[in-house]
């Protein structure tokens, strides 16, 4: 299962960009398959990468449709392949993590010289 961030807005529009959104996000409301949890910079897309990455394309070809002559997309994705990991379970981690007072590199309660499973850097990718 991935998780995948995705930005999409028409270049050249105008300033404000929400009623491009919009119409990107009905794409997803008509699809039942790929779980979607709306941010103020990012729309975040859970499922089969096969099928994020098609809903992906749709929604870059819906602005196209609406009339935008350029259309910037910005992709990424957090394929894990060891375990079934969904959105909320990141963020959880990082709270966890947070409340544990933990710093990157060390699982909380890991004992010295073990593998860590979060490594510095990763920041957003529990």
């Amino acid at each position: 299962m991935a998780i995948v961030a995705v930005s999409i807005a028409p270049v050249g529009v105008g300033v404000s960009v929400s009623p491009w959104v919009a119409r990107a996000l009905r794409v997803l409301e008509g699809q039942d398959r790929v779980r979607y949890q709306v941010g103020p910079m990012f729309t975040t897309l859970e499922g089969d990468l096969d099928e994020v990455l098609a809903l992906i394309r749709r929604m870059h070809e819906e602005m196209f449709a609406a009339g935008a002559q350029r259309v910037s997309t910005v992709i990424k994705i957090d394929d894990r392949r060891d375990r079934v990991q969904h959105m909320e379970e990141k963020v959880a981690a990082v709270e966890r993590r947070l409340r544990a007072g933990g710093e990157a590199g060390a699982e909380p309660g890991a004992q010295a010289g073990a593998e860590p499973g979060f490594q510095a850097g990763g920041a957003g990718s529990p």
